[in-house]
């Protein structure tokens, strides 16, 4: 497996995303969150990396606030749409496009950094563990990863709920859509990640617990095939994240 790249995809991404509630809730919470758990975001001045960052919405928030901001991306598309909102905000000066992806020496140079946001980008890359443990170690002591992560553990609820997690498991279901992340992560596996960093964990939030969760209201199953599906987890703990993603604040010692 390779890093997905969103040239081909990349105005079905944006209409998906970004034209709909979805993309104004992720955004508003993730701004919130770092306010509250980051009280310099709230300032100017810091030095921002938006790593795999599209269209640059993110990094248009931080050069809003008067940060430094960095924003690199593997599509070229994505960066020439970030390079068109940027003019037409007048924030062409702030924000520095880089065509390059989180593990190129070029980026390395710029460490480290005041604050890493890694939005939606980790469960899109061949190895997401190791991309967030190198995402930490460009942080600089007291700066913040702000690392968002696709909560396969909300994708296996909603499965369950409306009828497709037998299928799934038997390898039955339908291809899911291209927008789906191929390395959706569980909050639990994406702490114990973050803990093995020389760092702490500010914040876990979910985000979009409730928006967008039924695609059917009643599932075409049988009475056995719900008794079924509810025994493959019964006996887990409860999940402890139900955010479509979840959003953590990890500050770096």
């Amino acid at each position: 497996m390779t890093d997905t790249n969103f040239d081909s995809r990349l105005l079905r991404f944006e209409k998906n995303v970004y034209a709909h509630d979805k993309g104004r809730i992720r955004l508003t919470l993730i701004e919130e969150d770092l306010q509250e758990f980051f009280p310099l975001f709230q300032g100017g001045g810091l030095k921002v990396l938006d790593a795999g960052g599209g269209a640059g919405r993110f990094s248009r928030l931080c050069a809003h606030r008067g940060h430094k901001t960095i924003l690199c991306d593997i599509s070229a598309e994505m960066l020439a749409l970030a390079k068109r909102e940027n003019e037409q905000t007048g924030l062409q000066d702030k924000i520095t496009l880089l065509l390059l992806g989180l593990h190129d020496q070029e980026l390395a140079a710029h460490a480290p950094f005041d604050l890493i946001a890694l939005h939606g980008v980790a469960e899109w890359m061949a190895e997401p563990a190791q991309a967030i443990a190198y995402a930490c170690s460009l942080v600089r002591p007291g700066g913040v990863l702000s690392l968002l992560v696709f909560n396969r553990d909300k994708l296996l609820l909603k499965e369950g709920i409306n009828g497709m997690l037998l299928s799934s498991a038997t390898n039955t279901a339908k291809p899911r859509t291209n927008l789906t992340p191929p390395g959706g992560l569980s909050p639990r596996t994406v702490r114990d990640l973050l803990g093995e960093q020389d760092g702490i964990l500010l914040l876990q939030s979910g985000i979009r617990v409730f928006n967008g969760f039924f695609r059917e209201i009643t599932p075409a199953l049988g009475p056995e095939e719900w008794l079924a599906q509810e025994r493959l987890y019964y006996r887990q703990e409860p999940f402890s994240g139900l955010g479509e993603h979840s959003h953590f604040v990890w500050q770096r010692h």
